[in-house]
């Protein structure tokens, strides 16, 4: 491909990005069509049908007239829906930002004044600013430091502080408003003979009906049910004994018609007032949506984008705070509806939004007949549902940090609701970094019950087991920064204290996961202190990453580069000629097996003393080990869903490991294709080669203590590339895959090869392997499409290649 070609389809596929990151919904129009209309339509309608109570009464716990919650489900409904990243998500009033707005304001201004609606409004455009600046500065990720644990308890002490709002319009009691939640419990207790009868009966019938409702009527809106209860009710209450006598109050006629324009108070105190309640309404609001959408596309498999949905989330709420809606974010329910009635893309978002304006004109005048009572009972019904009773009690059962964080959070918000989530973060992270400063650090032996296994397997030490009385084994699992170093100094100190003789220490470091500037520190101090008394401090098994960061920084050469292993069999080689031959030749314990026959100086133990502790299998060989021969085709011990690795370990068919051993064994089949073409003898030669490397190197996934792939297999095939290549006309153009069967089954070797490197490279994120087997296949890759190359060349094939959009006839 020319360089200008090349350069325009980079200006094009930018261009693509761009637009995609600012218009998302350009990703899933072509999505859209006739039956997917259709089934938005339909989840569209159902939608509208469950918010129109839903939003009522999220509006009056905000402390808002009865129209704002419908207004909140409207505009930013829809923008949510089209700038969003969930196909399925539906936002809008929620009962969590609705206490939230309620709890922030009110102390400043009285509910449903013009004040109020002002700074509910700033609230709403402050949170839309916020959730805006975090998704353009790609800071989605923010929502996983929020554990589900805090939500949960956040949540329960909102349903709390809800349905203590609702007692007085419940039981007909004159209780000021904002009172706390446990001093409305005791005003209950001692106002109960001022209770109004029939306010309670209007109450109780709505609660009971919306109850039974969502038990027999799961397909008709339990709110909407209980609220017609208590309407009918209170009707022929009036109607028998007269309002004056029955004291109910009604909501009042809803406002039918378009969210009004408006415009947040901007002035200085409406902003200080509202600033950091903004905070806590942004943290909560992202958390919920962008959970909620995980929650939805681990059903769908769509893919969500944490710093998209920040973003829509953002510009729902600032598009709303300027037609009369307050903040707003995911609906749990909501969310779930939509997509278990069918929705397709972000549209049934948008017709939600539309039906719901065009029921508002129907039912609008219809609000006028609702009872206060009725709204009170339907929002005891929320505040009920809000609470996670199967999760509480899991955590309360299984898991006592865990239930702090709960108890922290739920307390917190009961008693200082804005401020409530950050309770619980803190106590969530305190608890984290107390994990995370502890890593477990447990001592191993190798496994006396398989002494002869050459993957030396170890277990934990329980106390009864001989140990060596110069090494000490300690396997850490964390890692080491600087608010671990205290209590992994501790453990150090442990070992001389318990075995002073263990002046050696070898830490397996296959668990550890980062070593900062600080843990770096304590490796090189411990391994100068060790070797000043005759020991050392080695390591095993220690991830790229972390290698990589001891070596520049220049501690590994402080710890001792020979003092840094790969596998343990070499570990425990090299450490045992270390040791004190003459401590060796009394010591009864002999754990290891280079213990058995011949001291650390080499000389060999009497014939008499090697008979003691001789074993009584024999031993097995690394080239034998593992690789037994087939007696049976059928065994069924795969029957399971799982299969043996060579050391007889059982995974899952699915694991990475095996997908990695099980592409390696596909390429192989592959090149087992090619071979059947008419090739050069030459080319023969090096494919049988080939596939008995990749023989060796599944062997080594399979049992990644035996090497199998070396530096020298690399180099034999950067040999072949340079050879095979040489002679071959430059490439000016994209290669297509063709040319000739043969050419082309050589292109499927090599994309078959890419797809094994990428099992490869994801396997080597979680688990420890040679670089050898990754920098083998990379090789291969290129390798197999310099073959492709030869082969249409040696048969006088042209080569096709690839042809852009304008030169296509």
């Amino acid at each position: 491909m020319s360089f200008l070609k090349r350069e325009r389809l980079g200006e094009f596929l930018a261009c693509n990005l761009w637009l995609y990151q600012f218009l998302p919904f350009l990703k899933w129009q072509h999505r859209v069509n006739r039956a997917s209309l259709k089934d938005d339509g339909i989840a569209g309608l159902t939608g509208a049908l469950i918010v129109l109570p839903q939003a009522v009464a999220f509006a009056a716990i905000a402390g808002l007239p009865l129209e704002y919650g419908l207004y909140a489900a409207m505009v930013p409904t829809i923008i949510a829906a089209l700038f969003g990243s969930s196909w399925h998500l539906v936002s809008g009033p929620t009962t969590a930002i609705s206490i939230v707005v309620f709890a922030s304001v009110s102390p400043y201004a009285e509910p449903g004044s013009p004040e109020y609606i002002g700074m509910v409004l700033t609230l709403t455009f402050l949170t839309g600013l916020f959730q805006l600046i975090l998704g353009l500065a790609r800071m989605g990720a923010l929502v996983n430091f929020i554990s589900h644990t805090v939500v949960i308890g956040f949540t329960a002490g909102a349903a709390l502080l809800i349905a203590a709002s609702q007692v007085k319009n419940f039981f007909g009691l004159d209780i000021a408003r904002g009172t706390p939640a446990y001093e409305v419990l005791g005003q209950l207790l001692t106002h109960l003979h001022d209770l109004n009868p029939y306010v309670t009966a209007v109450a109780v019938v709505s609660l009971i009906a919306g109850i039974l409702a969502r038990k027999y009527l799961r397909k008709v809106p339990y709110l909407i049910v209980a609220m017609i209860a208590g309407g009918l009710v209170a009707a022929v209450l009036d109607r028998q004994f007269g309002n004056e006598v029955t004291g109910i109050g009604h909501v009042g006629a809803l406002v039918a018609g378009l969210p009004p324009l408006s415009a947040p108070d901007f002035s200085l105190s409406a902003l200080q007032n509202t600033f950091f309640s903004a905070l806590a309404v942004t943290v909560l609001a992202l958390t919920e949506a962008v959970s909620i959408s995980r929650s939805i596309a681990a059903k769908s498999q769509q893919h969500i984008n944490g710093n998209q949905e920040f973003a829509g989330q953002g510009l729902s709420n600032l598009f709303g705070s300027f037609f009369s809606a307050y903040a707003s974010s995911g609906s749990f329910n909501r969310s779930g509806v939509n997509y278990e009635s069918g929705a397709r893309t972000p549209l049934a978002a948008v017709f939600s939004s539309l039906f719901l304006l065009l029921i508002l004109f129907l039912v609008a005048p219809l609000a006028a007949h609702l009872p206060v009572p009725a709204m009170a009972a339907a929002l005891f019904l929320v505040a009920w549902n809000l609470i996670d009773f199967h999760h509480i009690g899991a955590i309360l059962k299984a898991h006592r940090q865990e239930a702090v964080v709960l108890g922290v959070t739920f307390f917190g918000t009961v008693i200082d609701l804005e401020k409530g989530i950050f309770f619980g973060i803190v106590a969530s992270l305190i608890f984290y970094l107390r994990g995370t400063s502890h890593p477990a650090i447990r001592p191993l032996l190798p496994d006396a019950k398989d002494p002869t296994n050459p993957r030396r397997k170890f277990v934990v030490e329980s106390g009864a087991e001989p140990d060596c009385p110069q090494l000490k084994l300690l396997r850490v699992e964390g890692s080491i920064f600087f608010g671990a170093v205290d209590h992994i100094q501790q453990a150090f100190a442990a070992v001389d204290e318990h075995v002073p003789s263990q002046r050696h220490l070898l830490l397996f470091a296959r668990g550890i996961n980062t070593i900062d500037l600080a843990g770096a520190e304590l490796l090189a101090y411990e391994a100068r202190r060790r070797r000043r008394v005759g020991g050392g401090l080695y390591l095993c098994g220690l991830r790229d990453a972390t290698r990589d960061m001891l070596k520049q920084g220049g501690y590994q050469s402080e710890i001792g580069s020979d003092h840094v292993f790969v596998h343990k069999p070499d570990a425990i080689a090299a450490i045992y000629a270390r040791l004190d031959a003459e401590r060796c030749r009394g010591c009864a314990a002999r754990i290891f097996r280079e213990c058995r026959e011949r001291l650390p100086n080499g000389e060999r133990r009497p014939a008499a003393d090697i008979e003691r502790f001789i074993e009584k299998t024999e031993d097995v060989s690394p080239a034998s080990a593992g690789f037994k021969r087939l007696t049976e085709i059928v065994t069924r011990t795969g029957d399971d869903g799982s299969t043996g690795l060579a050391d007889g370990t059982r995974l899952a068919k699915h694991a990475p490991r095996i997908e990695a051993i099980g592409a390696v064994d596909e390429l192989n089949s592959q090149i087992g294709v090619l071979l059947d073409a008419s090739l050069p003898a030459e080319l023969r030669t090096l494919l049988i080669d080939i596939q008995h490397d990749l023989f060796n190197l599944g062997a080594e996934l399979a049992w990644p203590e035996v090497s199998q792939i070396h530096e020298a297999d690399v180099l034999r095939l950067d040999q072949a590339i340079a050879t095979y290549n040489a002679g071959l006309p430059p490439l000016t153009e994209f290669v297509l895959p063709g040319g000739s069967p043969a050419a082309a089954q050589a292109h499927v070797c090599r994309t078959v090869c890419r797809r094994a490197e990428r099992r490869l490279t994801a396997l080597a994120e979680s688990e420890l392997l040679s670089p050898k087997l990754g920098q083998y296949l990379n090789r291969l890759s290129d390798l197999l499409f310099v073959l492709s190359r030869r082969i249409n060349r040696v048969l006088g094939q042209a080569e096709p290649t690839w042809r852009g959009p304008g030169a296509r006839g």
